[in-house]
């Protein structure tokens, strides 16, 4: 059927078709977002167009969302499932899933290229934040909503038109179980709402 499609122009060929060539095969570490649910995979090759994994969990969504682990780089992506089979495992049946990237960040694909054809990664540069980069890391709302509660508590005089307060920010990594000491400290969510932690 694929053989048809190809010679009467209905279809490009797939990645992992014709014995997957310009794909790099290989063992990494993956998550797949299933039901609602994190699931454990194995991924098997990775292509500039996609990837193919294996997992001990049948995954019925056509379209899901995978990280990947390739070369220290954890890399999010939204994969279109273009092939499933089950295969035979030496003690039960795992499922393998060819799929095509609909969603990656450029930075992230190119680290795909480089791994897919075996090139280095390139040196970091490592600069020196400023001491206001972690206050204007933080959204627009989120640095009025500061703002505001340090005027409210008379620690701050408000800004006239025009004026940026002169506030420093020092942030800490969520996983961070150590108390850093602020005049005033609040803790930011994902949704940009903003508490205040005195």
């Amino acid at each position: 059927m694929q053989l048809f499609d190809q010679l009467f122009g209905k279809r490009d060929t797939l990645w992992f078709e014709n014995g997957a060539a310009g794909s790099r095969p290989g063992k990494f570490a993956a998550l797949a977002l299933s039901g609602g649910k994190s699931i454990s995979v194995m991924g098997m090759a990775v292509a500039r167009e996609g990837l193919a994994f294996v997992s001990t969990v049948q995954i019925a969504e056509p379209e899901l969302q995978l990280t990947v682990a390739l070369r220290q780089r954890k890399i999010e992506t939204r994969v279109r499932v273009d092939r499933s089979e089950p295969m035979k495992a030496p003690d039960k049946v795992v499922h393998r899933y060819f799929c095509s990237f609909m969603a990656i960040a450029a930075d992230d694909w190119d680290a795909v290229v480089r791994y897919v054809e075996n090139k280095p990664e390139p040196k970091v540069i490592d600069f020196a934040p400023t001491v206001d980069d972690d206050f204007r890391s933080l959204a627009i709302s989120v640095q009025n909503e500061i703002v505001k509660y340090l005027v409210r508590q008379g620690r701050l005089q408000p800004p006239g038109p025009g004026q940026a307060p002169l506030i420093r920010v020092e942030t800490s990594k969520p996983r961070d179980q150590e108390t850093v000491s602020f005049d005033s400290r609040f803790r930011v969510f994902s949704t940009n709402q903003v508490q205040a932690l005195d």
